[in-house]
């Protein structure tokens, strides 16, 4: 029995069908933010710009940025300027979180998608494959295990401050104290002294 449709017609129909989204879908790349600092200030020259691209209320985006790098800031045209000295690459990561949660779908890849609110729970709507999932704001990171070592030299994120306001980050199973350290700051330090899980460190240049 001769058949009806061969594979090239049959697959011609499905793309046919496709969305023009999912058709002329390019390769997504992540903007790069442009860095730089003046005095004690952080300042991303193309944030606004960065914003348009993801297709994101910079007020949005402005919001996120600066629960997660725990410092305040203001958009002046079409940059944002953070107190703080904060290292372009924890900037970057941060940027590339939001897009993570806030842009990209999930099922497709896409970032042709929307954000929609439904009481109290914000939605992610993809236009090109139509996938629907609940924003998740939290994104779990790897941990390194390795062990902290007196003398060495390692990179650390600053999470949270001490009660005398040391800066304090998380390294594997370790609590790392770094005095003169802000919140939101990427430091390089140097590891003075380990007590069990409690390592205490100075920033180095």
């Amino acid at each position: 029995m001769t058949e009806l449709y061969d594979y090239d017609y049959l697959l011609q129909r499905v793309r046919d069908a496709l969305p023009d989204a999912v058709k002329h879908h390019e390769r997504f790349e992540i903007p790069k933010a442009e860095v730089l600092h003046e005095g004690k200030s952080t300042i991303i020259r193309n944030f606004v710009s960065i914003a348009k691209r993801i297709n994101r209320d910079p007020m949005h985006v402005y919001k996120y940025l600066m629960r997660e790098l725990g410092t305040a800031g203001t958009i002046q045209g079409e940059r944002l300027v953070l107190k703080g000295r904060i290292s372009p690459s924890l900037v970057q990561r941060r940027i590339e979180r939001y897009v993570s949660t806030y842009v990209l779908c999930s099922e497709c890849g896409s970032p042709d998608t929307e954000l929609r609110k439904e009481g109290r729970v914000e939605l992610l709507v993809c236009k090109a494959c139509g996938a629907v999932r609940p924003v998740q704001a939290k994104i779990d990171v790897r941990t390194t295990t390795e062990t902290l070592k007196e003398g060495k030299i390692y990179e650390v994120e600053i999470t949270d401050l001490s009660r005398d306001g040391d800066g304090i980050a998380k390294y594997g199973n370790y609590v790392v104290y770094v005095p003169g350290a802000r919140k939101g700051q990427s430091v390089k330090v140097k590891i003075l002294k380990i007590k069990k899980n409690a390592a205490f460190a100075e920033v180095v240049s």
